[in-house]
């Protein structure tokens, strides 16, 4: 499976939504994710709605579209394949420069941050930065390519989320848009590979329209061009950003069962209904 876990979603009408998600589907992805983007502080407007794009709806943007849902994600009926519905993440994306709010906006009891799949966090200073590889409890930690990053990235930090489960983003479209922002591109890519060593990145297209994503094999050959080997490019679109919906999965657990049995002395261990069993929920 291929994934794009940054599909930029403000201002963006259902249309645009549409079409992005369908070039997504044609170019050969099999999940998606739609990013709102806020600074510094979050409201009550911030909390998700975002909905899945039907696979019907998506089917009959062109031609192609339905056919790549068949291929990728097709189940058999009546000896035909029929489409569905494209795995569809939602995502929030917090940039910050006080490290003094980033605990608690981006804290664990926030329900704002809870409606979503993904947490992602840009950081805009070297100690919210410091803060995001060591302590905050996010996914992703992203960063803006198409700017000069204000903060030197350093080997130390980044090990050290690669080693919490946080995963490094880079975002592939800057490098399509003016000659400023593609130098700026691969420099931040490079470096972000060099101090990470090429371990836990995962890359997203960032695409605000649907002419700004490209096919898996596309990018995998762009992202070699700044230091990632052939087996790391292809673990940023598929394993590593597996990880990162299990790592989201496991942050969002706040439940889980513990099993106790209890046996009496008398009772035989041969027969298990004789083996009485309690189950205890804690959080």
């Amino acid at each position: 499976m291929f994934y794009d876990l940054c599909l930029q979603g403000d201002d963006v009408d259902a249309f645009l939504q549409r079409d992005r998600v369908a070039m997504a589907v044609r170019l050969g992805f099999d999940c998606v994710a739609t990013s709102h983007a806020v600074n510094d502080r979050l409201v009550d407007r911030d909390r998700c709605t975002q909905q899945p794009i039907e696979a019907a709806t998506l089917a009959a943007v062109g031609p192609g579209v339905a056919e790549a849902l068949r291929s990728q994600q097709g189940l058999i009926r009546n000896g035909g394949a029929a489409p569905r519905q494209l795995a569809q993440l939602s995502r929030l994306t917090v940039a910050l420069e006080e490290a003094a709010a980033a605990a608690q906006l981006l804290g664990a009891s926030n329900p704002i941050t809870a409606s979503y799949d993904l947490l992602a966090v840009q950081p805009l200073s070297e100690r919210v930065f410091q803060q995001a590889c060591t302590a905050l409890d996010v996914d992703v930690i992203t960063f803006d390519m198409a700017r000069r990053l204000p903060f030197r990235l350093r080997p130390g930090p980044l090990q050290a989320a690669v080693a919490r489960g946080v995963h490094l983003e880079i975002c592939y479209s800057a490098a399509l848009r003016d000659e400023i922002a593609r130098r700026n591109f691969f420099s931040n890519a490079s470096a972000v590979v060099r101090a990470a060593r090429g371990h836990g990145i995962i890359v997203s297209s960032g695409a605000r329209a649907a002419f700004e994503l490209r096919g898996p094999y596309d990018v995998m050959n762009l992202v070699t061009l700044c230091g990632l080997t052939e087996q790391q490019a292809k673990a940023a679109l598929s394993e590593r950003c597996r990880q990162v919906a299990r790592h989201a999965e496991k942050r969002k657990a706040h439940k889980g069962v513990l099993t106790i049995v209890s046996v009496p002395a008398e009772a035989g261990l041969d027969s298990p209904s004789n083996v009485p069993s309690t189950c205890y929920m804690y959080t």
